[in-house]
């Protein structure tokens, strides 16, 4: 898994998301909406962990691994500034241990 970073200017929230994914993860299930404001919610799963991003290039992403099937959206607690660093903090917590 690299931690280049790549430039994409003119590429939508999405696109860019996928990407990233990609480029942090490797090929792991991703589901990825893209809001009219241009904000995302990605979730990620392997075989033994999922993980929710949620947010915007502009603002941040929160991101929570794990999540309990009777959450619901409660936000979350961990913050980071790029989508990279929040994908990286999850990529660290998929290979920390057992679900």
């Amino acid at each position: 898994m690299s931690d280049e970073v790549v430039n994409t200017e003119g590429v939508s929230n999405a696109q860019s998301a996928r990407e990233a994914v990609r480029r942090v993860l490797g090929e792991v299930h991703t589901e990825i909406t893209e809001f009219p404001a241009g904000n995302v919610a990605v979730t990620v799963s392997s075989d033994r962990h999922s993980a929710t991003i949620d947010g915007h290039p502009d603002t941040g992403y929160g991101w929570t691994v794990d999540p309990g099937e009777d959450d619901g959206f409660t936000g979350h607690d961990e913050l980071a500034p790029t989508l990279d660093d929040a994908l990286k903090a999850v990529r660290a917590a998929f290979a920390a241990g057992p679900a």
